[in-house]
């Protein structure tokens, strides 16, 4: 930061600011006083350009800017205007007779000027050189005295050299600041380098003032003329556009130099209007132009005295659209000028038609509600593509809702978000379709877009997510507009992670198994959600495992609080439960630890791995809440945010043996891998099924006895055999194997107070051949382990 000294006298303020700058500025009007010259130099002052040159702030008593930095070609040139300098001198900090040297940079030299001509002179009256010199005294002039006058002649312009001049102070500004100002009006160039042209300043130490330059020119390539295109169109067959030519220097343009403009392939030029001059001496007649189908040349009749700039309006069209290319229309930049581009785009064209796009995708979470999307644009390919009373449609995928429908089975128009348009694309109407409101439709009434091509954008868009969905949320867009195709708007990730430190291997028919620690943690702050009564998080064991106690649950990372920890399986005895309640929300993501819970396991439960499933409102707050027909889904299938394989199977239920049997319909013989036996029951067929007492189609099926359960409660049959466990529910047609449930075409029944079951759908269930002989009456049952 620059050290700032602030002094206050009378209406003055003087700041010192870093590199020694010192900027005095006065409260009172001043009145410019020309000394040597014509006062219309001063007019064009404009804001300062550079800072120069100059010693530390402390030391600082004038300051050096460029007014006015012209720019100027390498050629030789007599009496050329360049720029204009402000030198500032501060307050009381030079004494009468003081004085400094100006010195033009090699190969510049004082032109001389006519009497009355723009110049500076050593008198009002004599014409010497190129240098013009004016000062603003401000109140050292308007607080003058009788008894001390202000000087007719402030300041005396002596010429030293042919390039330098030294300017004396006749007064003293002990009253105020003052400024001034250095007018480099007739110079002669003589063919200087490229770059900055500087003048320097010079003044002795005990002058008062400070030693620096000043940039008062800018020496360009010779020639160069910088070329624009404004004012472009999109179209599908014709073009218009505005044409910006800038000489940089005088003359840039002109001794039968000339710019090309080409066309690409499948477009030809019209011919061009009248130009128009912006700055110059040039008339709208000067400026020449001829076509040649795709290639217009520019050129001066003319040459120009001043820099010149002028605007010439162009049109083409579409000659061949088979070799026309929808987008950019670049023309390539030729001639015998140098310009500043070597092509331009001066058009766009397309067909009818538009399409959607999401230039910035957010990362969004699963299982939650008003999740704001990429905004998603809207735009034409070209103007008035769209039509009155068309649509366009975006449809979300079965895991994601739009907010206003997650609020409510009928949202009407009402759209969480805003709308921002260009060219008349504004005028649209909000309606979802489709029986779970998936489907934004978007209709434009009166599109109205001007030249260029319309567009609508959808801004701060909300969603809510199913709790099971994660990766790319994508739109796919229709509609009668014609718009087709798919664009990404999010992506979605698991609100909360489930992770086992360790899947040891557990026995079935045991308690309090040791698992490992498991973690729930949060992928963004407030994963946890506290809001609606929405609080509870539910840990789900599967069927047949349970928490032999209750764990301990913590909070072992960030700042989510939770209470109310407990295994209440609230009457569901068949599958284990921990649920606890968030009482605060996080302000930073955070881990809850589930310290090595122990696990019963019964004799129902397969080989294999035991899947821990994370539910519960707070962490798959959709699932719970929202408008109940549009997210219908997601509370029947799709409840579990996380899951995760926290403990495995190992060992398989005992007894399975390799049997073959045999049994006559209607008869209470069978016979065992050839051995004869006898049942209380005879085999029977009914409904193209045969059916056998349970007891004896487990042994035909190689189950052992230990492993035939019956629940008189549910009348529930279940047959484990090795990794796979098989249950039937008495008078239903519904066969569950390894928690799959398979609708059989007749059902399990009792027959004369014995439990019979369809022998060929349990035989498939547990890998068994069955197979009937219809000559014989007999059932062979091969099981296959």
């Amino acid at each position: 930061m620059s050290d700032k000294i602030r002094q206050k006298d009378k209406n003055n303020i003087s700041v010192y600011i870093q590199g020694g700058e010192k900027k005095v500025m006065t409260k009172f009007n001043k009145k410019m006083i020309n000394v040597l010259a014509t006062a219309t130099l001063v007019a064009g002052v404009a804001t300062p350009i550079a800072a120069l040159t100059a010693p530390t702030a402390i030391h600082a008593a004038s300051s050096y800017e460029s007014v006015y930095t012209p720019s100027i070609d390498s050629r030789q040139q007599d009496n050329a205007t360049l720029g204009r300098a402000r030198i500032t001198v501060s307050q009381a900090s030079v004494a009468k007779n003081s004085s400094f040297t100006v010195t033009l940079p090699k190969g510049f030299t004082f032109g001389t000027a006519s009497k009355g001509a723009v110049g500076a002179t050593t008198s009002a009256s004599d014409a010497t050189y190129g240098l013009g010199v004016y000062v603003d005294a401000g109140d050292n002039k308007s607080k003058a005295t009788t008894d001390n006058p202000f000087p007719a002649e402030p300041l005396k312009v002596e010429q030293l050299t042919n390039n330098s001049a030294r300017v004396t102070f006749n007064f003293e500004n002990s009253l105020d600041s003052a400024k001034v100002y250095l007018n480099f009006a007739s110079i002669n160039v003589a063919g200087p380098s490229n770059g900055p042209v500087k003048a320097s300043i010079d003044a002795s130490s005990t002058s008062g003032l400070t030693s620096g330059e000043v940039a008062i020119a800018n020496v360009v390539s010779s020639g160069q003329v910088s070329l624009s295109a404004l004012d472009t169109v999109s179209n599908t067959d014709n073009f218009t556009a505005t044409l910006k030519v800038k000489e940089q220097t005088a003359a840039s343009l002109a001794n039968n130099n000339n710019i090309k403009l080409k066309l690409p392939s499948g477009f030809k030029w019209n011919a061009p209007s009248t130009a128009t001059i912006l700055y110059g001496d040039l008339a709208p007649s000067d400026v020449d132009y001829k076509v040649d189908g795709d290639t217009l040349t520019v050129s001066l009749k003319k040459v120009s005295s001043k820099e010149t700039t002028f605007n010439l309006p162009i049109s083409f069209y579409v000659d061949d659209e088979t070799n026309a290319k929808e987008g950019d229309i670049t023309a390539t930049i030729s001639g015998n000028t140098t310009t500043d581009v070597s092509s331009l785009v001066v058009g766009s064209y397309g067909q009818i038609g538009g399409g959607v796009s999401v230039a910035t995708p957010t990362t969004i979470l699963a299982g939650h509600d008003e999740q704001k999307i990429g905004d998603i644009v809207i735009k034409e390919k070209v103007a008035h593509s769209f039509v009155s009373g068309r649509t366009v449609t975006l449809r979300l995928p079965e895991g994601a809702r739009w907010q206003s429908t997650f609020d409510s089975n009928n949202p009407g128009e009402n759209f969480v978000g805003s709308f921002e348009n260009t060219n008349g694309m504004g005028n649209v109407k909000v309606s979802y379709t489709d029986s779970d409101k998936r489907t934004l439709r978007l209709t434009f009434n009166n599109p109205s877009s001007t030249t260029d091509p319309g567009t609508l954008k959808l801004k701060n868009v909300e969603v809510a997510t199913q709790p099971g969905f994660s990766g790319d949320l994508n739109v796919e867009v229709a509609g009668s507009q014609g718009l087709s195709g798919n664009v990404k708007v999010a992506t979605v990730k698991q609100a909360v992670t489930l992770a086992a430190a360790s899947k040891p291997t557990l026995t079935i028919g045991l308690g309090d198994q040791q698992v490992g620690d498991i973690t729930i943690t949060e992928a963004a702050k407030e994963a946890f959600v506290k809001k609606d009564g929405s609080r509870e998080v539910i840990l789900e064991l599967p069927t047949g495992v349970r928490f032999a106690s209750t764990p301990d649950v913590k909070v072992t990372a960030g700042d989510v609080k939770v209470k109310s920890v407990s295994t209440d399986t609230y009457g569901e005895s068949d599958k284990g439960r921990l649920s606890f309640y968030i009482d605060s929300e996080s302000a930073t993501p955070s881990t809850i630890t589930i310290s090595a819970p122990k696990l019963t396991v019964d004799r129902t439960v397969a080989q294999g791995d035991i899947v821990a499933k994370l539910k519960g409102s707070a962490v798959s707050y959709t699932a719970y809440k929202g408008a109940t027909d549009n997210t219908q889904n997601w509370k029947d299938n799709n409840t579990a945010a996380a899951e995760v394989a926290i403990a495995t199977v190992g060992t398989p239920a005992p007894g399975a043996t390799k049997t073959k049997a045999t049994f006559t319909l209607g008869s209470t013989s069978y016979t065992v891998n050839g051995e004869s036996k006898t049942a209380d029951v005879a085999a029977y067929a009914q409904n193209g099924r045969t059916y056998l007492p349970v007891r004896y189609a487990a042994e035909a099926l190689g189950v052992s006895p230990q492993n035939i359960l019956f629940d008189k409660a549910t009348s529930t049959v279940t047959l484990i055999k090795g990794n796979t466990v098989a249950q039937i529910k008495l008078n239903t047609n519904l066969l569950t194997v390894n928690g799959t449930v398979i609708r059989m075409d007749v059902k399990a029944v009792t027959n004369k107070n014995r439990t019979v079951l369809p022998i060929y759908w349990v035989g498939r269930a547990l890998d068994a051949a069955v197979n009937y002989d219809a000559t014989a009456k007999t059932v062979t049952v091969e099981n296959n382990n």
